[in-house]
């Protein structure tokens, strides 16, 4: 229902958001926690799932784990089917929780393209655009009309970062006045210590491994890199062409080591507090990562590529140094420059700083100024 059906009693109560939020892991419900004010209530929906925080009350947050998750054993053959059957499940479960409840404002942090740009939308609605056009662009010149079609249903966009606000607005014509810009949140982590200099510098790159995320260039870097002290970490899982190469790289390499699979939340700690650095040697990107954020919590300097918001990011914060993508020369001059002590340490203190700066209370504050805008 909309705020304007009933006026929530002229403002006698507090409001009361739908968070649809999917992939909700663990150690990003701070920032719903401290986006609500006093008295305020916010509804989170996300899939049933052991990355998602768990169902229930979590101070002024509700979360509820009713969406169901993608089946990944499937063929080839059933993917599109199964997957298809899974999205339009969301948007039932979607919309038959925004019948249930009197909700003023919807905000969808991620969407979907094939589903939500005719899906049933309550209203106000806030939509954030992680990724301006999809990494995996399924539908050719189809992508920006989907893209299109969704942006003008809602009443605001969040963004992560300036360079995303001006990506909508020149690829997309966006009008720029319905944009917002809200810092991605630092991930609450640990203290974690410098690494020991006593030990080879250890080069981590985690998450999803996709086409577009720069393995090759990586394996390329290390390759120029051969009879130097070096230890790399591949942790993550995704496409079995790329897993396949980051074993085989390992096998061929003492220096490299592999973990494929989920790494939970205990895990990632452990992996960002052993690396010295962490790189992002991107090809290709339209979004702001939240890997690099991963490395601000634990105050770990990067090496990036200058694809969609990394370099203007990683230039702005001071926290490494930004390469040509698919330069893989580059990126090993880059990672041999940043391990030095005195460089370390200047991009580790600014990584810390913007810790503080992008905290779960201050990015709340910014988003909720935002619901201040459409409500």
């Amino acid at each position: 229902m909309a705020l304007s059906e009933h006026v929530r009693g002229a403002r006698a109560m507090p409001p009361r958001f739908h968070w649809f939020w999917p992939f909700i892991r663990e150690e990003e419900l701070p920032w719903a926690i401290m986006t609500a004010r006093p008295g305020e209530q916010i509804v989170l929906q996300s899939i049933d799932r052991e990355a998602a925080p768990r169902a229930g009350r979590h101070g002024p947050v509700t979360v509820v784990r009713d969406l169901p998750d993608v089946r990944r054993n499937v063929s080839r053959s059933a993917w599109l089917l199964s997957r298809s059957g899974t999205y339009l499940q969301r948007a039932v479960a979607r919309q038959r929780l925004a019948r249930s409840s009197d909700f003023d404002l919807l905000h969808i942090h991620y969407f979907n393209r094939f589903t939500d740009f005719l899906a049933p939308l309550t209203h106000p609605l806030v939509i954030s655009v992680h990724d301006v056009l999809p990494h995996q662009a399924r539908l050719g010149r189809g992508e920006q009309l989907l893209a299109r079609a969704l942006y003008r249903r809602a009443d605001a966009l969040v963004v992560h970062h300036e360079a995303l606000r001006d990506r909508l607005v020149e690829a997309l014509a966006v009008p720029s006045g319905k944009i917002h810009v809200v810092p991605h949140q630092v991930f609450e982590a640990p203290p974690t210590p410098a690494p020991p200099r006593d030990h080879p510098p250890m080069v981590l790159l985690f998450g999803a491994l996709r086409p577009n995320k720069g393995l090759e260039v990586l394996l390329d870097a290390v390759t120029l890199m051969a009879g130097e002290e070096l230890r790399v970490t591949i942790a993550g899982r995704g496409s079995p062409h790329l897993e396949a190469m980051a074993r085989e790289a390992a096998e061929a390499d003492p220096r490299i080591h592999v973990e494929i699979g989920f790494a939970d939340l205990e895990r990632k700690h452990q992996l960002f507090a052993d690396a010295s650095l962490v790189v992002l040697p991107y090809t290709a990107f339209e979004s702001q990562s939240g890997v690099l954020h991963d490395a601000y919590a634990q105050s770990r300097p990067v090496v990036v590529s200058d694809v969609g918001a990394l370099g203007e990011t990683v230039r702005q914060d001071g926290t490494g140094l930004v390469v040509t993508p698919g330069d893989s020369n580059s990126l090993a001059e880059a990672i041999r420059e940043v391990v030095q002590p005195r460089e370390w340490a200047l991009f580790a203190a600014a990584a810390n700083r913007v810790r503080a700066d992008r905290s779960p209370e201050r990015c709340g504050e910014r988003l909720r100024t935002v619901y201040d805008s459409v409500l």
